[in-house]
């Protein structure tokens, strides 16, 4: 999102906040559900987004299409966004599906604060690690004969499985209505909106071999140095990789053709 629609999505994720203490998974569930119906009628979408209407008219469209059918949280999120000016029509959907998943790590957070929140984080990472080392399993989230309901168990399957209802949650939406998305990068969406809201980053640490857990917490502790804030580790095993150890923290890499950082974060784990 650029522009307005940035502007936009911050006012309905304020709105989302002062909604998200009762029944969050449920107001989640129904945020998910109203994105569906979105994405499948351009004609509503078209409507409610449409600038040339006052923001009265748009949430009267809102209300005659929902009333009765999701809660009085959903529905003062979605009149709240509909209220807002969008850059593009799809990015309303967009930004509802991540009002969804802020409304799902408010659940965790109420629920046993960061350690709640990593259990999810846990899960959708061991998604996308598996999937995107497992062409079967792209394939069968990918297959257009399997079953929303095969697929959302499948999902569920790769996440470790997942035992959490939030971390549940999520990869059935992930694995079920990727809208158009690979399933994995999905995930991997998800996992950030999560980390961004408690303002820390993933880092993703692919090492030669197995690292013990006091290594593990040395290079937490140097990572959380360097970027100056709490890092959520996402590890994975590979004997391939360059310099026996590769970071990779949104769009920046360190690997062993960096020697002078690599070095140092070496040395801090030795």
């Amino acid at each position: 999102m650029a522009g307005v629609s940035t502007e936009s999505l911050s006012k309905v994720e304020e709105v989302l906040e002062a909604h998200a203490s009762l029944q969050p998974l449920n107001l989640a569930s129904e945020l998910f559900a109203v994105v569906d119906v979105l994405d499948h009628n351009g004609t509503l979408r078209r409507a409610v987004t449409d600038s040339s209407r006052d923001a009265a008219a748009r949430q009267g469209i809102a209300n005659t299409v929902f009333d009765g059918k999701i809660s009085s949280q959903a529905m003062a999120v979605l009149t709240n966004a509909v209220a807002q000016r969008w850059s593009d029509d799809a990015d309303l959907a967009n930004a509802l599906e991540r009002a969804a998943v802020l409304a799902v790590t408010a659940s965790a957070q109420s629920r046993g604060g960061v350690d709640a929140l990593d259990e999810v984080l846990n899960e959708l990472l061991t998604f996308v690690r598996t999937v995107d080392s497992n062409a079967q399993a792209q394939e069968a989230l990918s297959d257009h004969q399997a079953s929303k309901e095969a697929k959302k168990k499948l999902a569920v399957a790769l996440g470790g499985p997942a035992t959490t209802a939030e971390g549940v949650l999520l990869l059935e939406r992930v694995g079920s209505n990727p809208r158009g998305r690979h399933a994995a990068r999905v995930a991997d969406e998800f996992a950030e909106i999560i980390v961004t809201r408690q303002n820390r980053y993933i880092a993703r640490v692919t090492s030669a071999i197995a690292l013990s857990q006091a290594q593990l917490e040395r290079l937490g502790r140097a990572l959380n140095a360097v970027y100056g804030r709490e890092l959520k580790l996402d590890v994975s095993v590979d004997p391939a990789v360059l310099g026996g150890l590769r970071v990779q923290v949104g769009d920046e890499v360190i690997d062993g053709t960096v020697e002078t950082r690599m070095s140092d974060l070496t040395r801090s784990i030795g």
